[in-house]
């Protein structure tokens, strides 16, 4: 034994040695392709931009307010050119230009506090800065530009996205880094993401949490609605299974806010008019806050007649059209109180100074 041991000594050794270059060879592959994919998620260097002397002599004559707080909500920041994206740059310029005006973007739990009533603490001038969908590309370009300007904000997202569409979306990981840095945190756009149900025959299709589900006959010989019942067991499970998924995910969260998945609970646009006196009382008694969309696009049913409601909080939907000058435009709409009909105005393409733009007929 010790003669066939000390015959094959150096073929084994050269195994050994054969094998351990090979693990080393993969490890080395790992880490590079792990660094590399970290370097593709992380948050983007800082635009430099600047405001025109003209941009910065409007935006620090901003004027003081009280008792009311703007609310913005971002999607995608990217350079795609979607109708709902705003690019890196000139999110930098607005963020720079809400700096040089004095403002103040306040932490969710602010938010919340006034929203119930209590404005004690809040500092001058007070914005609230949302981003919906988790997106990856809207956390890699505005975390630095907030961090730069000791801004906070809030990221929404749907509670399996992280997990099934870790491209585009942020993963758990890096949920849990934001919601501890500080800088964000990180609550509930819904369970499984903007979900759409058939509601009729026609195969018409509506949001999640607005319609009831039609099902149809796979012989062709008609369908059904859902029951009423069991179209609340199916929105409520999904949102309550979304809140218990972040709990288990991210150390210390609390569902204290909900952003409604394209604004809508039924009060837009349903197939029974029970929803909407379901769902947004149910959402008030889970969260403290719930948020909607931009008041400008109003709702099916009426008119919105008020930016602000302790029910259902609106929000300025930012993208191309909210050029620099159209923003400084409707935040001064908003903390003035001017009539939302003539906010309109605002995004008309080449709008002059909001100080000399002509009201609507």
């Amino acid at each position: 034994m010790r003669a066939f041991l000390h015959r094959h000594r150096p073929t084994a050794t050269r195994l050994l040695v054969n094998w351990g270059v090979l693990v080393l060879a993969v490890a080395t592959v790992l880490v590079v392709r792990y660094r590399s994919e970290e370097r593709a998620r992380a948050p983007l260097a800082v635009p430099a931009v600047r405001l025109s002397a003209a941009d910065a002599r409007t935006w620090r004559a901003f004027p003081a307010y009280l008792g009311t707080i703007p609310v913005l909500v971002y999607h995608g920041i990217n350079t795609s050119g979607n109708a709902i994206a705003t690019t890196p740059r000139v999110f930098a310029e607005q963020m720079l230009a809400l700096k040089i005006a004095g403002f103040h973007a306040i932490t969710l739990s602010q938010y919340v506090s006034y929203v119930h009533g209590d404005s004690k603490g809040l500092p001058s001038r007070p914005i609230l800065l949302t981003f919906d969908d988790g997106r990856l590309d809207t956390y890699r370009a505005a975390n630095n530009v907030l961090r730069k300007y000791g801004f906070h904000a809030t990221m929404f997202t749907f509670a399996a996205w992280p997990t099934s569409n870790p491209g585009f979306n942020l993963r758990w990981n890096e949920l849990r880094r934001m919601q501890a840095s500080g800088t964000w945190t990180v609550q509930e756009h819904g369970g499984r993401g903007h979900e759409y149900v058939r509601y009729n025959a026609k195969g018409n299709t509506g949001g999640v949490y607005a319609f009831r589900e039609y099902f149809p006959d796979p012989k062709g010989h008609g369908g059904y609605l859902e029951s009423f019942a069991a179209f609340r067991q199916r929105a409520t499970s999904s949102i309550l299974w979304g809140a218990q998924k972040f709990a288990n995910q991210i150390p210390g969260f609390r569902p204290i806010a909900f952003a409604v998945p394209e604004a809508d609970y039924g009060q837009d646009d349903t197939n029974d008019p029970r929803i909407a006196r379901f769902m947004l009382p149910w959402l008030r008694r889970h969260f403290e806050v719930v948020f909607g969309g931009d008041y400008l696009d109003g709702e099916a049913s009426k008119p919105i007649l008020a930016r602000f409601s302790s029910a259902f909080s609106y929000r300025i939907t930012m993208g191309p059209r909210e050029t620099l000058t159209a923003l400084d435009c409707r935040l001064r709409d908003w903390v003035t109180g001017t009539p939302i009909w003539k906010e309109y105005a605002c995004l008309r393409p080449h709008l002059p100074h909001p100080f000399l733009r002509a009201p609507l007929p």
